[in-house]
C-alpha cells in the first residue's frame, strides 16, 4: 500500500495559500524574534496555506484489472438431443465443458453468461448453470442476441466497490447450430458489436441409419382384396446407397414365417432424406393379418415395423342346404336373406330318390339335386354351409362329397349342422368324414331322434352364444322365456375340445353327461356349430309372448354367423398406424375409428368410448376421444414425457361390448439425431468477425490469446480529506497560542 497527495484547490484557496506564503516571507526578514517563535509562527502559517488548498490524502493498491467476455450458451430445444457423449445432452455437454474450463477462464477474464432461446437472459451465477435447462421454444438467434446486446453495455459497470472491470471484448457461443431461420441475425450481431467465436457442440456427422417416420394402412380390407400401404422412410448418413423397402406378411401355414407381399427399390441420394414408397398386397385370410415393413441395404436390416389390418367379407357367401320345407328353413332362410351383408344360395329337397315320377325329369319345374355342383366345384366359394335335417345316405352322397366338407372346414370354412329326424344317424353321418368334425360323437341308439318338447337349459354362461345380452342377468332371463322346442337328437358323448353350449334340461348322453342341443367346435382352421333340434323358428313366432324373448332369434342367429365365419372376434375398435417414433411436437395426434356390428361407422350417439393411457412412467389416466365424423375420433395428448406410451381403447355399442384396441409408440425419440449445423455456425462465426471451432477440438489457451492481456494499475481503495475535519483548526489555535505563551513568557513585545 502506498500514499500520494491529490490536489483540486479552487482559485480562492490558492489565492488565499499566495497571501499566506508572502505575508510569512515578509515578516520572516522583517520580525526581530529569531528560533522557535518564528518556527512556531511559520507553523501556524503553512497549516493555515494547506488548510486553503485543501488537499486529499489517497491509500493506494496495486489491481489486476481483466477483459471482459461473454458467454452465450444456447437452451433451445435441441440443444435436448444426444451430445455424443452417453447421457449428456448437448446442453449438458457445454455446461460441463464451461464448469470444466471456469478455473482458467476466471484467472482470464470477467466471465457474463447468458442463456438463449427465443429470448436471452443473464445468468446471476457460475452455479445458476447447474439448474440451466433446455426450453420448449427454439433458438431465434436474432431475439436472443439483442437482448444481450441490450444488457450488456451496463453489465460491465455493475461490480461491486473496490474491482475493477473491463467492457466486454469478445463472446463465444456454444450452440448445435439448429436454430430457427430468421433474416435479422446479421442486425443483431451488428448492434451486438463485439467479434463472436461460434463453439460447436454434438456430433459433427449425422449417425448413420433409418426409421419409418409414417405409416397408412386401411383400418379393414376385405378378404381377397387389394390393399396399400403407405409409408415414410427417414434415412441418414446413407447418401449413394441403394435401398430395399420390403412389405411382408404373415403366413397362414403353422410355421408362422413372413411371405413377400411386395417390393419397392429406392436409392438415397443426400446426407438425410425422407423417401416415401406404396405397396400392395391382397388379404389372403380373415382376421387380423399381419405385415412387417423392412428397409434394408444389401442384407443389412436397417429398420423394420410390424402393424395389423382387419379382414373382414364384404359379403358372407351362405350355402344352406335343407333336406324338406319346414317352418325352420322358411324362418332362417327369410332371416338370413334379410341381411344386406348375406349372399345366401338355398336348396330345399321337395322330391327324394325314391319319389318315382311317370314323366322325365325334362318334363318337371324341379331340377335333380345338384350334389356334385354344390359340394365339388363351388363349395370353396362360400364362407358358411348350413346342412339342415339334410339324410347324405338317402341320396347316396360318396364319402369324398363328405369328406370334401370336411376339407372346407380345415381350410378356414363355416359348417352349421342342423338336426331333424333325417339327419345324424339317420342321415348316414355315422362313421363318416363329417362325423369327424362334429363336436359330438354320434349314437348307436335307434331312433336317433326324440320328439317331444323341451327348453334349452344354457351351459356356457360367458360364451357369446349364450351371453346375448349386456348383462349376464339379461341374458339368462332371456333364455328362459323362451318357447320350447320341439325334439331332439341323441349323441354317445361330446368330443373334446368342444364348447356345449345348452343341454337337455333331462336327458343324457351315452356317456352320461348331460345331453347336447347346441355345440361348437374348432377343426384346422375352421368352425362347426351343431343344433341338435330344427325347431329354432318358435322363438321366432313365440317372442310376442314375452318381451325379454322379443329380439333373442335375431341376436342368437346374426350372432352365430359372425361367430362361425370369425368376424365376432374381430375389434371394431381401430387406432390409425402410428410410426415407432412420434416427433417431440405436442400435442401429439392420434386417430380412432369404431365400427358396429356390420363394420359400419358406428353411431356416436350409440358408443360409449374408453381410452386409457399409460406413460412412461407408468401412471395411467384417461384420454379424451374427441368425435370427428361418424365412428371417427381425435386424441390429442398433450405434457407427455420422453419414452414409450401406451393407448388402449375400449368401445360399446348398444350396451353391446365391441372390442379394443392398443397401440405403442415412443415420444421425443428420433433415430438418428440431427448433428451440429456447421454451416450456420461458420456463417455466424464470419458474419460477427469470429472463428469456428468445434467444442472438443478447441484450445482454451488459444482462445483466450485474443482477449486483451491482463493488466496490474493502481487503485486507490480509499480517500481522507483532514481539512474537512474540526482538527486542523485547533491545531492552528494551538500554534499561535503556543507562540504567544512562549513570548510572554521570554518578557518580548
Amino acid at each position: 500500500m502506498s500514499l500520494s497527495w491529490e490536489w483540486s484547490p479552487a482559485l480562492a484557496g490558492a489565492a488565499a495559500a499566495a497571501a499566506a506564503a508572502a505575508a510569512l516571507a515578509w515578516h520572516w526578514r522583517r520580525a526581530p524574534a529569531r528560533g522557535w517563535l518564528l518556527g512556531l509562527r511559520a507553523a501556524a502559517a503553512l497549516l493555515l496555506a494547506l488548510a486553503a488548498l485543501r488537499p486529499t490524502v489517497a491509500f493506494n493498491a496495486a489491481r489486476r484489472s481483466k477483459p471482459g467476455l461473454l458467454v452465450l450458451v444456447d437452451a433451445g430445444h435441441a440443444m435436448a438431443a444426444g451430445s455424443g457423449r452417453p447421457g449428456l445432452s448437448r446442453l449438458g455437454a457445454a455446461v460441463a465443458w464451461l464448469k470444466k474450463h471456469r478455473r482458467a477462464l476466471e484467472a482470464r477474464c470477467d466471465v457474463h453468461i447468458y442463456a438463449l432461446s427465443d429470448r436471452g437472459r443473464a445468468l446471476a451465477s457460475w452455479e445458476a448453470l447447474d439448474g440451466l435447462e433446455t426450453s420448449a421454444a427454439g433458438f431465434d438467434a436474432a431475439a436472443a442476441l439483442g437482448d444481450v446486446a441490450d444488457a450488456a453495455g451496463g453489465r460491465s459497470l455493475a461490480r461491486a466497490e473496490g474491482e475493477l472491470s473491463q467492457p466486454p471484448e469478445r463472446a463465444w457461443l456454444l450452440s448445435d447450430g439448429n436454430a430457427e431461420p430468421d433474416g435479422e441475425l446479421g442486425a443483431a450481431l451488428a448492434e451486438l458489436g463485439l467479434p463472436v467465436d461460434v463453439l460447436g457442440v454434438g456430433p459433427s456427422r449425422r449417425g448413420q441409419g433409418a426409421f419409418f417416420s409414417d405409416l397408412r394402412a386401411p383400418d379393414f380390407a376385405f378378404l381377397h382384396g387389394r390393399l396399400t400401404v403407405e409409408t415414410a422412410l427417414e434415412a441418414s448418413a446413407l447418401a449413394g446407397k441403394a435401398l430395399e423397402l420390403r412389405l411382408l406378411k404373415r403366413r397362414a401355414d403353422p410355421s408362422g414365417g413372413w411371405a413377400r407381399a411386395d417390393r419397392v427399390a429406392l436409392s438415397v441420394a443426400s446426407d438425410f432424406e425422407t423417401l416415401r414408397a406404396t405397396f400392395t398386397a391382397e388379404a389372403e385370410s380373415l382376421g387380423a393379418q399381419r405385415f412387417r415393413l423392412e428397409a434394408r441395404a444389401g442384407e443389412a436390416l436397417l429398420a423394420a415395423k410390424e402393424f395389423r389390418i382387419e379382414v373382414i367379407r364384404q359379403k358372407y357367401r351362405i350355402m344352406y342346404l335343407s333336406g324338406r320345407p319346414s317352418a325352420e328353413y322358411a324362418n332362417l332362410r327369410e332371416f338370413l336373406k334379410s341381411e344386406p351383408n348375406h349372399e345366401l344360395v338355398s336348396f330345399v329337397i321337395l322330391r327324394n330318390p325314391e319319389n318315382l315320377a311317370t314323366v322325365s325329369d325334362a318334363e318337371l319345374s324341379l331340377i335333380p339335386f345338384p350334389a356334385e355342383e354344390i359340394f365339388v366345384r363351388t363349395l370353396a366359394q362360400f364362407d358358411l354351409f348350413i346342412l339342415e335335417n339334410f339324410s347324405a345316405a338317402r341320396f347316396r352322397l360318396p364319402a369324398s362329397y363328405l369328406a370334401a366338407l370336411k376339407s372346407f372346414v380345415s381350410a378356414g370354412g363355416a359348417l352349421l349342422v342342423i338336426g331333424g329326424e333325417n339327419a345324424f344317424g339317420q342321415g348316414g353321418y355315422r362313421g363318416s368324414p363329417l362325423e369327424d368334425i362334429l363336436p359330438v360323437a354320434l349314437s348307436n341308439r335307434q331312433p336317433d331322434f326324440v320328439p317331444g318338447p323341451f327348453r334349452a337349459k344354457p351351459a356356457a354362461p360367458s360364451h357369446p352364444l349364450v351371453q346375448l345380452y349386456d348383462t349376464p342377468e339379461e341374458s339368462r332371463l332371456a333364455w328362459g322365456a323362451l318357447p320350447e322346442l320341439d325334439g331332439y337328437a341323441r349323441f354317445a358323448s361330446v368330443r373334446p375340445g368342444a364348447s356345449v353350449l345348452a343341454v337337455h334340461p333331462e336327458a343324457r348322453a351315452d356317456s352320461g353327461e348331460p345331453l347336447p342341443i347346441f355345440a361348437v367346435r374348432e377343426y384346422g382352421r375352421g368352425k362347426v356349430m351343431l343344433v341338435s333340434s330344427d325347431s329354432t323358428w318358435r322363438w321366432r313366432l313365440g317372442a310376442a309372448l314375452d318381451w325379454r324373448a322379443g329380439s333373442f332369434y335375431g341376436r342368437f342367429w346374426t350372432r352365430a354367423v359372425q361367430y362361425l365365419t370369425g368376424s365376432l372376434e374381430l375389434s371394431k375398435v381401430k387406432f390409425s398406424p402410428l410410426p415407432d417414433q412420434l416427433p417431440p411436437r405436442e400435442p401429439a395426434a392420434l386417430r380412432l375409428r369404431v365400427f358396429d356390428e356390420s363394420f359400419r361407422p358406428a353411431a356416436r350417439e350409440l358408443t360409449s368410448l374408453r381410452v386409457l393411457w399409460t406413460q412412461p412412467s407408468g401412471a395411467v389416466r384417461e384420454a379424451a376421444a374427441l368425435p370427428a365424423g361418424p365412428g371417427r375420433y381425435e386424441l390429442e395428448l398433450t405434457g407427455l414425457a420422453p419414452g414409450r406410451h401406451r393407448l388402449k381403447a375400449v368401445a360399446r355399442y348398444r350396451g353391446k361390448p365391441l372390442g379394443e384396441d392398443e397401440v405403442r409408440f415412443d415420444w421425443a425419440k428420433s433415430l438418428p439425431e440431427a448433428p451440429m449445423d456447421r454451416r450456420w455456425l461458420l456463417r455466424t462465426a464470419q458474419a460477427a468477425g469470429g472463428e469456428f471451432r468445434e467444442l472438443d477440438a478447441l484450445d482454451v489457451a488459444e482462445a483466450l490469446a485474443k482477449l486483451s492481456p491482463v493488466r496490474v494499475q493502481a487503485q486507490v481503495l480509499r480517500r481522507t480529506r483532514p481539512w474537512d475535519r474540526p482538527w486542523w483548526l485547533a491545531l492552528l489555535l494551538a500554534l499561535l497560542l503556543g507562540e504567544w505563551v512562549w513570548r510572554r513568557w521570554r518578557g518580548l513585545p
